[in-house]
């Protein structure tokens, strides 16, 4: 591999134009329709997403146990994977887990030149089904949220106790604040933010109504204590912005 980096993420995409017209309202689903559009509708929706796959790479080469497996729960087009494959110096195992087809036909095109050096498995399957053994680090960004609660606390338990020790768990999650003012400011925030990265009002309106009971975020101190009721011994906060909070968390 090339000792010079480009840090650039590799995002491939149709511009996110799913909410601009059409019939509505109806559920969010990680369709065809939304893999074309996904890198392009992640990184002008997320607040820090750019930053937030770069630090996810940084402390994977800090955590990483040689010959241990780098698992990312719902990988969808293959992203995290792609840029923490160039920076490794030696062959890894890399996983990407994902319960949509689509996704990860676009993370195989997307994944194709680090599969030379790396090896690489992308698997559709539930993530509380799938294996976390051998894995010194296990990435889920913004894909906890969209699990039924009742399994949230199952998975969290199966990573913690199926991953190394001294582990490394990097999990990005949308969370509301307790405070309903906070609350409501944040969201004023995080849609002017929207706004500002091309989102028309209406466009904004239509995927909160489809993410309606799709995505269903905890408070901060819930997601916290679920973390430690897993099992994790050590849990903080490496970035926060709006609703947006990214957890370092240690086995």
């Amino acid at each position: 591999m090339k000792e010079s980096i480009e840090t650039e993420l590799y995002l491939s995409s149709d511009k996110d134009e799913l909410f601009h017209e059409g019939p509505w309202p109806k559920s969010f689903v990680f369709n065809d329709d939304v893999v074309k559009v996904f890198d392009d509708m992640v990184s002008r929706s997320v607040p820090l997403y750019r930053e937030v796959i770069a630090a996810a790479v940084h402390w994977t080469r800090a955590y990483f146990q040689e010959g241990s497996r780098i698992v990312d729960v719902g990988c969808s087009t293959g992203t995290f994977l792609e840029l923490v494959g160039r920076f490794l110096k030696e062959p890894a195992t890399l996983v990407g887990l994902d319960n949509s087809q689509a996704m990860l036909e676009r993370a195989k095109e997307k994944l194709a030149e680090i599969s030379n050096f790396h090896h690489v498995e992308l698997l559709c399957e539930d993530a509380i089904h799938s294996s976390y053994e051998e894995s010194s680090v296990v990435i889920m960004n913004y894909t906890l949220q969209f699990l039924p609660f009742s399994n949230r606390l199952k998975l969290l338990t199966k990573i913690h106790d199926e991953m190394l020790e001294g582990g490394l768990l990097f999990l990005s999650e949308k969370v509301k604040s307790s405070h309903p003012q906070l609350q409501e400011t944040m969201t004023l925030h995080y849609e002017a933010f929207k706004e500002r990265n091309g989102y028309a009002r209406t466009e904004i309106e239509r995927k909160k109504e489809a993410l309606e009971n799709v995505l269903v975020p905890l408070t901060y101190e819930q997601q916290v204590d679920m973390l430690y009721d897993a099992g994790f011994k050590h849990v903080d906060v490496l970035m926060k912005l709006h609703h947006f909070t990214t957890f370092v968390v240690v086995k």
